[in-house]
Order: structure tokens, then sequence, then C-alpha cells
């Protein structure tokens, strides 16, 4: 299956039947006014709650939280539901591009038994399979050890769960801590990917970071070299841009790479 990250952009060329997709991936306040999507596809939830943190060790019980995700997954039909592995502190809110930790950054071995229990409970508590997603890495303390990808191949095998695995992340992180790309792809757990997302990652602001553009040429062969090692159900497209066009050729284009 090949579908879009929900946004206006996309919404508007939906209705136009300019593009046409497999699903819409939608979520947090947007989940709540997601369209039906012509042809009969359906919708795919990512992070039901926007602004939260795997990590906090009582993640499960703040306010809304759980049911919140439930509602969403019942009401929209989602096949999975996907959400940010976990931050490394518990708290944290949006600045731009980035999260800003809220509470102080805990201990590595802290996090990884917050972010398991929390994830072992969330998808006991879900009539589907849970997803969590490796993020990229920026350098507030939000980011500290969770990008590794160690780190993210120990969580998931001790949560029992799968994996949503985003290429721009892995682009950045792997540039952040000095890996080549491709090494830093190889020790992430492929064998437990359902969904990968994509997009083109640009160098700005003295680094590279998830700028959610096109592709280029060296993404697509990132992405064929995953696809050779995993076997994903879903392939969705990330973009941020307001060019309708570039939507539509990157659809078209991930369309032949995939043969669907």
């Amino acid at each position: 299956m090949v579908g879009v990250r929900d946004d206006e952009l996309v919404r508007r060329l939906l209705a136009a039947g300019e593009i046409g997709v497999d699903f819409l991936e939608t979520g947090g306040p947007r989940a709540a006014t997601a369209p039906a999507v012509p042809g009969g596809a359906g919708l795919l939830v990512h992070n039901a709650v926007w602004n939260w943190s795997l990590a906090h060790p009582r993640a499960l019980e703040l306010p809304g939280v759980l049911s919140t995700i439930r509602e969403v997954a019942a009401r929209t039909g989602t096949p999975w539901i996907s959400t940010h592995l976990g931050f490394a502190c518990a708290e944290v809110a949006p600045d731009g591009r980035m999260m800003m930790p809220r509470s102080p950054v805990l201990a590595r071995d802290d996090v990884r038994a917050s972010i398991v229990r929390t994830a072992r409970g969330l998808a006991a508590a879900l009539r589907v399979p849970l997803l969590l997603e490796n993020l990229d890495y920026w350098p507030t303390g939000a980011y500290e050890y969770v990008s590794e990808p160690a780190f993210v191949a120990d969580v998931l095998a001790e949560a029992g769960v799968e994996f949503l695995l985003d290429l721009a992340h892995a682009q950045v992180a792997a540039a952040r801590l000095g890996l080549p790309v491709d090494d830093y792809v190889a020790r992430l757990p492929l064998k437990r990917v359902r969904e990968i997302h994509v997009s083109g990652p640009r160098l700005r602001e003295g680094g590279l970071i998830d700028a959610h553009d096109s592709l280029t040429d060296e993404d697509y062969r990132l992405l064929g070299r995953v696809l050779a090692a995993s076997r994903p159900a879903a392939v969705t497209f990330e973009y941020h841009g307001a060019d309708g066009s570039a939507v539509a050729a990157e659809l078209a284009r991930l369309r032949t790479v995939l043969g669907v």
C-alpha cells in the first residue's frame, strides 16, 4: 500500500481527485476530521496523542491518553496504531520541527524500562497491532540515546511490538551520531518493519534535518536497500510543502518502485 500524511494540501488534492492513495495517515487533532478517502481507501492512525512521551513513568495513566487512542482506533478502523518510540524525558513540547524537554533527561535504563512497560500496556489495551517509530535527533536533550539503533532494537524486542521505520529520521540520526546511514539502518530491526515513512531530509541550520521534502535519487536508493531487507505492508509519503504536483509525482514514483 502507498499512502500520504494528512494535511490541508493533501485533503484538497484528494477532494479534487488529483492524487490517488491506498490510505491517508492521520493523527492528533486531525484525526477527528479526517475525511473518507475516495476509492474506499482507509485511514491509518499515527500519534493519536501529540506531545506525549512513552518514557513517562505513568504514560498510560495521564488524563485522556488511553481513552483517546482507543477511541480514535475504533472510529477510524485503522489496521494498526503507530506512535513515536518515546523521548529521553517524561514530558516534551514542540518547538518548530523539534521536541524540547519539559522535564529532566532521565537515565537510559530507566527510559528503556518505562518505554517497554508503556508499549506492552498499550499493545495489550488495543485490538490492533502497535508500531513504534524511530526518532530523528536534535541536540535538545529530548533525543539523547533514544535515536541510537541499539536502543531502538532493544526496546522493540523487549516490548514485542512492530516497527514503523522512518527513513528520514534514520538519515538525520545517523548524520548526527556520525554513522554511515547504511550502517545505522543495518543495526535496526528490519524484520519487524510493518510500515515505512519516506520523505527528503535537507542540509539546513548547520546539519541534516527532517525537512519532509520531496525524495532525492539517493533517498530512493536507500529505500530500495531497505525494501530488500524488509517486507513492509505500507509506505507513507510525509510532505510539508505546498506543491501539489510534487505530491502527485512522488506518489506515482513510489508506486513504480513498489510495483503496486
